[in-house]
Formats: C-alpha cells, structure tokens, sequence
C-alpha cells in the first residue's frame, strides 16, 4: 500500500493506475478555476503553466471515460466472453450520473448561484434535464458552468453502441475517423463562429470525438497485450513509454501556456494539437498500466485514488463554491482582493478546503450509495468498470 495511506471507499485494482489519472485531472481543473479568481501564482514560476491551463484536465476525463467504456467490452470480445449488457451499461452510468447531477442543479438555485448564470430558467432546466444545453449558446454556460462536460459526456454513451459496432470490427479505421470529424468541427466552428458564438459551438461532441477515440484505442491496445508474460525488458519499455508520456505534457501545457496572449488561445492552440493530448494521454496510461511497480505507485497511490473516488462530486460544486465565496466575501477583503497577497492565499486554502470536504461527503452519502442499487434482477458486474 503506497504511503501507508487508507480512505474508505477506494480499493485498489488492476486499473487503479487510471483512477489516479481521475484524480490528476480532478486536480488540475479545481486549480484552474481557483486561480482565476485568486490570481495565487503557482509555488515557483517554473510551473506556471500547471494552473493556467489546467483546464486540460478536462481532456483527460474525456480520455479516461472512452478507455473505460471500451474496456470490458474490448476485454470481453478478445477474451470471447460474455460482454456486459447494454441494459447494465446504461444503468450503471445512469445511477452514478443522475442523482448527483439533478442534486447540484437544486442546490445551484437553491443558493442563487444559477439565478445569476442565466436568463430563461425553464429553457435552462429543460435543455440541462435532456444534457442538450450545450447546443444553445444561451444555455451552454446557464446554471452552473461546469455542466456542459456532462453534456458530451452523456451524448457520447447514448452514441457508444454504435461506435462500438464499428470500432470492434475496424478500431483503427472508426478512431481515424473520429480524429477526422473532430478536427473538420473545430475548423467549422472557427470559420463560422470566431467572432460570434465561438466557444459554444466549439465545445460539442464533434469537437472531442478524438480524444475518447485514444482512450478507446488504449484499452483495446492494453486489452490484446495485458496477458503477455512481464519480463523486464517490457516493463522497461513500458515504463519509458510512461516516462515519455509525461514529459510530452508538460511540454504541450508549455506550449499552450505560451500561446495564451493570443486571441481566444485555448480553442486557437488545440484546433490541429487536440490529437497530441490524446497521443500523450495514451503513452501515460498504456505505459504506466504495463510498468514497474515504483512508477504504477506515482499514480496508483491512496490519495490520488481517493481524489479520483470522489472526483465526479468535486467536479460538480468546485466552481460554484469559489464563486460563491467571492460573492460572499470569505474570507474577507475591502477593494479589489487581487492586489492583497495574504487574501489570495487564504482564499485558495478555503476554497479547496471546503470543496474537497464537500465533494466527500456527498460521494460518500449520495453518490456511493446509489450504485448499490440494482436495475432488475442482479447482474454480474462487468470487470474493469470503474465508473
């Protein structure tokens, strides 16, 4: 057990590697939206660029859900078992999802925090209830900003079985076309829409059809050549994979921290480099599932697991707590905050303080609960499920 460290809830598997990544990604973004408000500069200038663009964490989540969604059914069909049923694969997405999402949708007006995110409630409601409010400019950013990710999410699993007949049969052809539809709907959106709805139409399914098709690639890749016999020769190259893995993101967020003077840097930047991040997510998971144990314990350790174990509840509510305790002024400040170091510091320690108690207690109390609850007659679990 690495670090001696222990949380209720989370054990430790074959793929615990990727709950780890979960809780980097987690991580990232709660940082980003924390420092827009705080301004807090990073520990030392060398690094940066790790707040300033952890918005890329949400890349990785979009990565991770299209390795986890194929995983037991590419092991299933290399394996020639039995794959998970359609009804099963809903239903456990469906229990996680739901009831978390329509809670912070009740609180986010129960507090006021929606109130002031968007201008039509019913419009806002309906087209978050169908996870459609990212096709409207007026509702992709109404109730509580961070919801449009669910969006995609969710439009991604009702699209799945039909990716998944193709991919089973042709996985490099329906990736490549994947990759393909994504970079033609980024081009599209910056032709059409640059100086108008440009964000809201760039951040849609089309637009991330590339990254989950790396993430379904690496589990089919890892699927086929889990079972080969661990010699040190593949651990070693497995784990350099990993190694290299990692340093091509550093770079990548260097570069796109240096791109972000520019007009509307973030979409600009990633219009033809998306596919880079999803390169570089695949040589991280592929590499690390396959390596030394000491590298394996970088990711799949305790705490980082346990940030990945109640990521899903700190991705819901951390932007709305920030902003909730600026308006509130906690802790307080007269002026503008940004010029007061010692306010920047308290307000991050706070802000990532109660959303990372927040986000535990009701993964332990709401959401944990919920996925015991069974569809019908009890089903085997699908191995590998870690959603």
């Amino acid at each position: 057990m690495p670090f001696g460290i222990t949380f209720p809830g989370v054990k430790q598997g074959r793929l615990d590697v990727l709950d780890g990544l979960r809780g980097i990604a987690v991580l990232l973004v709660l940082w980003y939206h924390v420092w827009e408000i705080s301004w807090l500069p990073a520990p030392w200038p060398q690094i940066e660029f790790l707040p300033e663009t952890g918005f890329i964490g949400v890349h990785l989540f979009f990565f991770l859900s299209g390795f986890v969604i194929t995983w037991p059914f590419v092991r299933a069909l290399i394996d020639r078992t039995e794959p998970p049923s359609w009804r099963h694969f809903y239903w456990r997405r469906a229990i996680k999802i739901l009831p978390s999402y329509w809670l912070s949708i009740i609180i986010a007006y129960a507090i006021g925090y929606a109130q002031t995110q968007g201008h039509a409630p019913l419009a806002d409601i309906v087209a978050h209830l169908f996870f459609v409010h990212t096709w409207w400019p007026e509702t992709a950013g109404a109730i509580n900003g961070v919801l449009w990710t669910l969006a995609i999410e969710v439009e991604f699993y009702l699209c799945f079985p039909l990716i998944w007949w193709g991919f089973r049969r042709q996985p490099w052809l329906v990736a490549g076309v994947m990759v393909l539809i994504a970079l033609a709907w980024r081009h599209y959106a910056t032709a059409c829409c640059y100086n108008g709805w440009y964000v809201q139409v760039y951040e849609n399914l089309p637009g991330y059809l590339d990254i989950f098709a790396c993430g379904m690639l690496t589990a089919w890749a890892y699927a086929r050549t889990r079972n080969a016999t661990e010699s040190p020769r593949r651990l070693l190259a497995h784990t350099l994979l990993a190694i290299a893995g990692v340093f091509g993101l550093i770079l990548i967020m260097q570069s796109l921290f240096g791109f972000r003077l520019a007009d509307q840097w973030a979409y600009v930047w990633q219009i033809d480099k998306r596919p880079l991040m999803g390169i570089v997510f695949a040589c991280i998971a592929f590499g690390s599932l396959g390596a030394f144990s000491w590298w394996r314990a970088i990711f799949a350790n305790r705490l980082l697991m346990w940030f990945g174990f109640i990521s899903y509840n700190l991705y819901l509510y951390h932007q709305m707590i920030a902003r909730e305790l600026l308006t509130w002024k906690i802790p307080p400040f007269y002026g503008d905050p940004h010029f007061d170091p010692t306010w920047k510091v308290e307000y991050t320690l706070i802000a990532i303080g109660i959303t990372i108690a927040q986000a535990a207690l009701f993964t332990y109390l709401v959401e944990r609960p919920l996925l015991h609850v069974r569809f019908g007659k009890s089903e085997k679990a699908a191995s590998g499920d870690t959603t």
